[in-house]
């Protein structure tokens, strides 16, 4: 599954229809440990796991999934002894567009095993050079929610959603960039991302190449600024409609 598609077309789905909070929690939090698993195509998910990670009482969680499974979002299976129960995510993006998918193994028997409540961060991968290093054209290619999970830990539906909006307001590139500068201060927060690109925001920053413009200007001394700090109707659109799902 392309996690960025899915995330959009979930918006976009629930523009027409409704669903309660808990419902959309356990959507977002599913398909964050579907992403940890490597996208299988079925995977478990220790209850434990999904109620810590969604806030959901026992008895939520059971509601909140009978939602999804009647609005064919979701398939369940009960889990057997000693074995977590099995989900599988179902794809909202047009099956027309299924070939610009990158599933990393779609075999359904292949499942991850986490019949215990094992922590569910994904370790950082190692990669070439220092870590934190700037690399605009690995940007351009890279999944935010990957990187944030590499780098920050569990990704908790709030921030999905937060992350998907800025994906919209800017671009996944950009909003990687802010990440990387957050992990190169050594601020590993989403709030301090969150920081950076309300910050680009305010400056009229929309594109890598402006990043790197604004980045090389000399320090606040300097009598030309090329990027004024305005009010963005977009930003404030965007602040407003958080402060309603809120």
């Amino acid at each position: 599954m392309n996690y960025m598609k899915e995330l959009n077309a979930f918006r976009d789905w629930l523009l027409m229809n409704d669903l309660p909070t808990s419902a959309i929690a356990l959507w977002h939090t599913l398909m964050s440990i579907n992403n940890m698993t490597g996208w299988k195509e079925r995977f478990n998910a220790p209850n434990s796991t999904v109620e810590r990670l969604t806030g959901l009482s026992k008895q939520g969680l059971v509601d909140a999934r009978k939602v999804l499974i009647n609005n064919n979002l979701i398939e369940y299976q009960k889990g057997k002894r000693n074995q977590a129960p099995v989900y599988k995510m179902i794809s909202l993006v047009n099956s027309d567009d299924l070939s610009s998918y990158h599933i990393l193994d779609s075999n359904p028997d292949q499942t991850l095993d986490l019949t215990s409540d094992q922590n569910l961060t994904i370790p950082k991968q190692k990669r070439n050079g220092h870590e934190g290093e700037e690399d605009e054209e690995e940007t351009r290619t890279e999944d935010p929610y990957v990187v944030y999970q590499e780098n920050f830990g569990v990704m908790r539906p709030m921030i999905t959603e937060s992350i998907s909006d800025w994906c919209t307001f800017f671009s996944s590139e950009v909003v990687v960039a802010a990440m990387k500068r957050s992990i190169k201060q050594n601020a590993r927060s989403f709030a301090y991302i969150e920081s950076i690109l309300r910050n680009w925001a305010q400056q009229g920053i929309k594109t890598i190449d402006d990043i790197k413009a604004y980045e090389r200007q000399p320090s606040q001394t300097s009598k030309t600024i090329p990027f004024p700090k305005h009010k963005d109707q977009r930003l404030e659109a965007l602040q407003r409609m958080r402060e309603k799902r809120e």
